[in-house]
């Protein structure tokens, strides 16, 4: 897997707050192999999903809520987005935050299954201490109708007032609009764009970064994968 980022040096070392020993690695088949970061401590993936929870995490430095959320919105990379947000989500609980990743996909959840677990149920605990997993419902539609009716924060408000991290996955595609998604993520701390490098055009991002500008939602950076 590669990963590149905007939101920080992506070859640093990681930081002081976000090391593991090896003693809080998961056991062999609990999670994805592709989870990368509930195996290992310092490959170059796993140290780049660090430099972005960083940057997320600065983002957070002059509010006061105990709760945040920050958006991975993908386009044209559906794998690698759920990957990521798996990764992140790992590297944001072994940091010590309680967090909850939801897969905002429905009609085609990924993240859960990286973690031997159903797609579509909410609140699933994972094998990560602090990490729970969490869909928006089944799909009935077919994926023809907007992402969401409601900001992902109103449906998770159990999460949105507790003292804990949400990392929403959800991409952008010919049925859920970049003003769709938008409308779904009101109430957002933040959000990372995830693009594929070398075929993703540039126009689509820009006509992304307009319409979350224009919704008020601050963009950390950007990450190629």
């Amino acid at each position: 897997m590669r990963l590149r980022s905007t939101t920080g040096p992506a070859t640093s070392g990681f930081d002081r707050d976000t090391h593991i020993d090896s003693a809080h690695v998961v056991a062999p088949g609990s999670v994805d192999p592709l989870v990368v970061a509930a195996y290992e401590t310092d490959t170059p993936y796993v140290v780049a999903a660090r430099a972005i929870r960083s940057s997320i995490v600065q983002s957070y430095a002059d509010s006061d809520r105990r709760s945040h959320a920050c958006a991975l919105v993908g386009i044209d990379c559906d794998e690698a987005l759920a990957v990521l947000a798996a990764n992140l989500g790992v590297v944001m609980a072994q940091a010590g935050s309680q967090t909850v990743v939801v897969d905002a996909n429905r009609a085609h959840p990924r993240i859960a299954s990286l973690f031997q677990l159903a797609d579509h149920a909410e609140h699933q605990v994972t094998a990560i201490p602090g990490l729970l997993v969490s869909g928006t419902g089944a799909d009935i539609h077919g994926g023809n109708e907007p992402i969401e009716r409601r900001s992902l924060i109103e449906q998770h408000d159990a999460i949105a007032t507790s003292a804990s991290q949400m990392i929403a996955a959800t991409v952008v595609s010919a049925t859920n609009g970049a003003t769709s998604i938008a409308d779904a993520l009101r109430g957002f701390d933040s959000a990372v764009i995830v693009i594929r490098k070398h075929f993703t055009k540039r126009n689509v991002v820009r006509g992304l970064i307009e319409v979350l500008d224009k919704h008020g939602i601050p963009i950390t950076g950007t990450v190629l994968v």
